[in-house]
C-alpha cells in the first residue's frame, strides 16, 4: 500500500475540500432524490480545475473500484456508434441510460446524437463531416487549428433531450506531434459519476492518440459544479481514509492493423475492446443514487 499520488491524489483533495468547505445547497433548490423520495441535497464547490500529465499513469481510482468495461461500452456508444439508442446499450449489457430512456428507448436528440450531426464542410470533402470525423480530420491535416472540438450543447435541441449533457465539449490541441485534450463537464456527482468520466476521457485521449501517431499529452478537466450528496459524506470519508495500493494498472489499446497488414479506422478500433491489466484497488464502495 502507499500514499496518494496522480489522479487519486486529485481525487481526494477535491472530494474533501467540497466536504470540508464546501457550500450546502438551498433545500428550497434541491431537484434529486433518493429511491426512497427523500430530497437529496449536495454540498458543492465551483470551478474545478485538474490536469493529468501522462506520467500520472492511467486515471482510474484505486481508492475504489471504478467498473472498467461499462464506462467503455457507454463512450463507444456515443464516440463510435454515435447513436442514442438506448436498445444497443442495453444489448450490450450497460443499464446506465435505463432511467432515461423514452417511449422509443432513446434518449432524444442527446450525446451521440450530436456528434453524428453532419456539420462541418471541408473543401476536400464532397458531404459535411460529423463532429468525430471532423476532429480525427483535422488533427490528421490542420493540426494547428484551434477550432478542432466537439459539442453536445445544442441549445435548439435541449428540449428534444431527455437529459442535457454533463460532459459537454472537448478540445483537441496539437503541439510539436503532442496531442492535449481539453474536456468540460457542468456537474460532476463525485462519488459515482465523475470518476467513471475521467477514464473513459482518458482511455478515448490515448485511443485517438495512438490513432494517429501522435504523442500523449495532457488531459484538462474543468468542472463547473462539483459536488457530493448529503447520503455520501460518511463512505467518500471512509474510502478516502485508507491507503491504496502501490502497483499501476496497464491500458492495452485494440490492435491498430489487421491481419493484412492495413491500418484500422478510428471506428473499428472498439472502445469497448480496451484491456485494463494490473488493476487493484481496494474493492467496491457503494453510494445511494439520487436522480
Amino acid at each position: 500500500m502507499t500514499e496518494y499520488t496522480g489522479f487519486d491524489k486529485i481525487y481526494r483533495d477535491i472530494v474533501m475540500d467540497i466536504i470540508e468547505n464546501g457550500t450546502d445547497q438551498d433545500p428550497a433548490l434541491v431537484r434529486a432524490k433518493y429511491a426512497d423520495g427523500s430530497p437529496a441535497a449536495t454540498r458543492f464547490i465551483q470551478g474545478v480545475n485538474f490536469k493529468l500529465k501522462p506520467e500520472d499513469g492511467i486515471p482510474i481510482l484505486k481508492s475504489k473500484r471504478v467498473f472498467q468495461k461499462t464506462p467503455l461500452v457507454e463512450l463507444e456508444w456515443i464516440w463510435q456508434e454515435l447513436s442514442n439508442d438506448v436498445t444497443w446499450l442495453q444489448e450490450h449489457k450497460c443499464k446506465v441510460w435505463n432511467e432515461w430512456a423514452d417511449d422509443q428507448n432513446t434518449i432524444g436528440k442527446a450525446y451521440g446524437y450530436q456528434l453524428a450531426k453532419k456539420c462541418r464542410k471541408l473543401p476536400d470533402h464532397e458531404e459535411k463531416l460529423n463532429q468525430v470525423e471532423y476532429v480525427l480530420h483535422q488533427l490528421q491535416n490542420n493540426p494547428g487549428s484551434r477550432r478542432i472540438m466537439t459539442s453536445l450543447w445544442d441549445v435548439d435541441d435541449l428540449d428534444d433531450m431527455t437529459l442535457e449533457p454533463c460532459v459537454w465539449a472537448t478540445n483537441w490541441k496539437v503541439n510539436n506531434g503532442v496531442l492535449d485534450l481539453h474536456v468540460k463537464q457542468r456537474s460532476a456527482d463525485m462519488a459515482l459519476g465523475q470518476p467513471f468520466n475521467t477514464y473513459q476521457y482518458a482511455v478515448l485521449h490515448r485511443l485517438i492518440t495512438d490513432q494517429l501517431d501522435l504523442e500523449l499529452g495532457t488531459m484538462h478537466w474543468t468542472i463547473d459544479d462539483a459536488h457530493v450528496y448529503d447520503r455520501h459524506i460518511d463512505n467518500l470519508k471512509e474510502q478516502l481514509a485508507k491507503p491504496i495500493p502501490a502497483s499501476e494498472p496497464t491500458l492495452v489499446l485494440p490492435d491498430k492493423y489487421d491481419e493484412e497488414g492495413k491500418k484500422k479506422s478510428f471506428f473499428e478500433r472498439r472502445l469497448s475492446e480496451v484491456k485494463l491489466e494490473d488493476y487493484e484497488n481496494n474493492g467496491v464502495y457503494k453510494y445511494e443514487i439520487a436522480e
